[in-house]
């Protein structure tokens, strides 16, 4: 198994993942969708799993909104009503694996690719990760004082 296909693998279980969990916090909290998700389990493996992928995307497309918003309005340091965080500009993010030549269709997403991953792509992306993680330990230490 190629390491391209292991991480297709895992990115599509992550956000099958991430669309299950969505839709049980769902049925949990509204129980009229209960019957409606059940109805759904009568279809086949792979139209559920497509389903629940495509369902995980737009959670952590949702999730990512809610975290840069809240982040900005930490960095602005000053608590806001909720008019002016919707007011606050945010930088929309579109979390993508490292083969950017792929179509941006999610059934598409996880078919093997033809490329492979450049030497500056995978320093750039070191580059970006110790960043983020310097950003993160920052945000740390300003939350603790």
């Amino acid at each position: 198994m190629d390491t391209i296909d292991l991480e297709k693998l895992f990115q599509r279980g992550y956000y099958v993942t991430l669309g299950a969990t969505s839709s049980l916090l769902e049925v949990i909290q509204e129980p009229a969708k209960r019957e409606e998700n059940f109805r759904r389990l009568g279809r086949s493996f792979d139209e559920i799993t497509q389903e629940l992928a495509e369902k995980g995307v737009t959670t952590e497309a949702e999730a990512r909104s809610y975290v840069d918003k809240f982040v900005a309005q930490q960095v602005s340091g000053k608590t806001s009503t909720e008019s002016e965080v919707t007011s606050l500009t945010t930088v929309t993010t579109t979390a993508r694996t490292v083969d950017d030549s792929a179509p941006d269709n999610v059934s598409d997403k996880f078919e093997k690719p033809n490329n492979t991953v450049k030497a500056s792509m995978r320093d750039e992306i070191q580059e970006l990760t110790q960043q983020l993680a310097s950003l993160r330990s920052e945000l740390q230490n300003l939350r603790s004082n």
